[in-house]
């Protein structure tokens, strides 16, 4: 039996004409009426009689119905799981990551990266460390990237690699620039983060440490928020050095050259310590990106394993 012949035969009893059946199909009548008599000859009995307009099944045309929508189910469901088969889902990479690097140092990895690996979709959602942390352990982020004063915050059971390295910036807009440099940190009010930030701690213990009367007037969280204060003009801010390099706004800044001014800082990825496959060649990837184009020192603390 011809599964088309089934099929118009359902059609048939469903709509209860000819006509009506051709017009669900998308044939004519007279090739619904072909197949229904096709199957009649071949089980050697009536499926179907009409009183008046009205269908009505023979027994064997009950017990064919059965069977036809039986069959014509399980080819749809045979039809859906080889399609699934063939359609497989995509590989996902989950990156939970502090806003700086989300938006200046992920961005052009997962480019290159796709261009070899086109059939991974790569999320990243920003978080702040608890929250990037807690994706990690929960097992919703393969991978968390976040900067080296955090490392110990990193539960036990996972493993910490450093993808990128820099040192803190001083930076002025480029048309504040005025040299002495160290002339403008007293001259201009200073955007920073928070006091109980390490890095805050740090350029208050190195303008004590230079003789140089520090105004910090404004706050924030994030670098990117500083460097907002410093394009208002008149103000000097702290930002990441991978910032300064690699923000859209970098031509228009202007990073101070200071005396004895060198914190070194380092992006990390927290991982497990045997990660997937797919994670552990990201990290590699990610890793050989920076530190191989001389954009970043070489040193790892953690060799992928």
């Amino acid at each position: 039996m011809r599964i088309e012949a089934l099929s118009s035969f359902v059609t048939l009893v469903r709509t209860g004409s000819y006509s009506g059946a051709g017009d669900e199909m998308f044939m004519s009548s007279t090739t619904i009426h072909g197949q229904i008599r096709s199957l009649e000859e071949e089980l050697g009995t009536p499926l179907v009689t009409f009183s008046g307009r009205k269908l009505h099944l023979t027994a064997a045309g009950s017990r064919l119905l059965l069977f036809a929508e039986r069959t014509l189910e399980e080819r749809a469901n045979l039809g859906a799981d080889i399609s699934g088969v063939s359609r497989r889902s995509p590989a996902r990479l989950r990156i939970a990551s502090l806003h700086g690097p989300s938006i200046h140092l992920l961005p052009p990895v997962i480019r290159a990266y796709r261009d070899l690996q086109n059939d991974v979709i790569v999320s990243v959602a920003t978080s702040d460390v608890g929250g990037g942390i807690a994706s990690l352990v929960s097992g919703q982020a393969d991978l968390v990237i976040l900067n080296d004063l955090h490392s110990d915050e990193v539960a036990s059971g996972f493993a910490v690699t450093t993808v990128y390295e820099d040192q803190l910036a001083m930076i002025i807009r480029a048309d504040y620039y005025c040299p002495p440099d160290v002339a403008l940190v007293e001259k201009y009010p200073v955007a920073a983060q928070a006091a109980t930030s390490a890095y805050r701690r740090y350029i208050e213990q190195w303008s004590r440490t230079v003789g140089v009367s520090m105004h910090v007037a404004f706050e924030h969280s994030s670098f990117d928020g500083l460097l907002s204060y410093v394009m208002q003009g008149e103000c000097v801010g702290m930002v990441s050095g991978y910032l300064a390099k690699m923000s859209p706004l970098a031509s228009q800044l202007k990073v101070l050259n200071l005396p004895n001014f060198q914190l070194k800082r380092k992006v990390i990825a927290a991982h497990p310590i045997r990660p997937t496959p797919m994670t552990a060649d990201f990290l590699q990837f990610l890793h050989d990106f920076y530190f191989g184009s001389g954009e970043a020192s070489h040193s790892v603390d953690t060799r992928i394993s």
